[in-house]
């Protein structure tokens, strides 16, 4: 039986998922109970040991590691390395977690998570679509940057539309495993209203890309399906119908007159013309200071922290958007090759595989659930800095964690 702390360090986990797309301060919090809580666990001291025995946990651990090692050359002042390299401690979380979930029990915890997230995920949609009809004002990000976040509501159009595309991917997932037709066709509505939040109300490029990619898995799926057994008619016709609806909504939001999409090319020549800020076109300024500076210290970078006083160096006689400032290039993989040169990259792509390879011991399910958050959050590197962002960084770790150390097969239990 366990004990009593191990098992309020296990609500507290899903706690802490639960509440990554409403509050960041309910994050903080709940993953500060799980940590409490572990630490006076007596199952949590006795499983030390098998964090060497899980290669995602090695993987973090190690990557959390050199960015705290280059604190010692790094070209940022020691405060504001540090301060940095707080953002990335959500690392930790990955051995942590597997010091809670361990051993017999954790399974039906692993399922609360899930529904936990789905149900906050489906709550800030809702809230969004009251939010975009103008029924409701709520949550601290609506209305901040005039018409563009009317629908906001816990999160901006970056974070929030990444998450209600993870959303399409959660509720399809958990439809195919219904057992009641009831069930399953509710859960594939929220799929069809999460879709269309993210390509048309919140309209954040990164979840709309996600969503896309989802949107493209689902047709080769369908396709396969159909070349797989014999179907009937019905079937195929319904089928049939799915994909030109998947390709006509995804044909609408590469060419729609408002798409964010659609404006990708013009702000890049607005930038390149006329030196005008836009966002795209800043993103592709900020990747090549990257690649420069990458040029320059290619195998252990200027350290933690260091973009900012190194665009800064690049940029003293620019002016107009091309002396943009920002802390970080808005990619996850030229951020690493900067502040760790190829060592980071390495140790990056390390704990990506690790992940997806240690997916394998996993329950279907859960397999699933994490396989498509991990191909939004690569997805979503190559455009944000997603590790080291808040929100995603810490649904990346809390989701994966939570499910690959809590729903292993019963012969991968560690």
């Amino acid at each position: 039986m366990e004990s009593w702390p191990l098992l309020f360090a296990r609500f507290s986990a899903v706690l802490t998922l639960a509440a990554v797309p409403v509050s960041t301060a309910g994050v903080n919090l709940a993953s500060a109970l799980v940590l409490l809580f572990a630490v006076c666990s007596p199952e949590a001291w006795r499983g030390l040991r098998k964090i060497g025995a899980s290669p995602t946990s090695v993987a973090a651990i190690v990557l959390f590691a050199a960015l705290s090692l280059s604190l010692l050359y790094t070209t940022a002042s020691m405060n504001e390395a540090v301060n940095f390299l707080m953002k990335y401690r959500k690392l930790l979380i990955f051995p942590i977690l597997l010091l809670v979930f361990q051993g017999e029990g954790s399974s039906k915890w692993g399922g609360a998570a899930i529904w936990a997230l789905f149900a906050a995920l489906t709550v800030a949609m809702l809230l969004t679509y009251t939010n975009f009809f103008g029924w409701t004002a709520i949550g601290p990000m609506h209305d901040t940057q005039g018409p563009v976040s009317k629908p906001w509501v816990f999160k901006d159009h970056i974070s929030g539309g990444l998450m209600m595309a993870y959303l399409v991917w959660l509720s399809v997932a958990l439809g195919r495993a219904a057992t009641r037709a009831v069930w399953r066709s509710l859960l594939y509505l929220t799929a069809l209203l999460a879709l269309v939040n993210v390509l048309f109300v919140l309209q954040g490029r990164t979840g709309q890309v996600v969503a896309l990619l989802y949107i493209g898995l689902f047709i080769l799926w369908q396709l396969a399906q159909i070349l797989k057994a014999r179907a009937g008619r019905k079937q195929m016709a319904a089928t049939l119908v799915c994909i030109v609806a998947c390709v006509g909504l995804a044909w609408y939001a590469f060419t729609a007159k408002d798409s964010r999409l659609a404006d990708t090319g013009q702000e890049i020549t607005t930038f390149e013309k006329k030196n005008e800020d836009t966002s795209a076109g800043v993103r592709l300024e900020f990747y090549r200071r990257s690649v420069d500076l990458f040029a320059h210290r290619p195998v252990a970078g200027y350290g933690v922290g260091s973009v900012l006083p190194e665009f800064e160096r690049l940029t003293k006689n620019q002016t107009g958007a091309r002396a943009t400032m920002a802390g970080n290039p808005h990619n996850e993989f030229l951020l690493m090759a900067v502040q760790l040169g190829v060592i980071g990259v390495a140790l990056f792509v390390w704990l990506l595989v690790a992940l997806y390879r240690e997916c394998r011991r996993v329950e279907p399910l859960a397999r699933m659930l994490i396989y498509g958050y991990l191909l939004a959050f690569v997805a979503g590197c190559f455009a944000n800095s997603l590790l080291l962002n808040f929100t995603e960084g810490s649904l990346f770790v809390l989701l994966s964690g939570t499910l690959l150390y809590s729903r292993r097969a019963p012969e991968n239990a560690l």
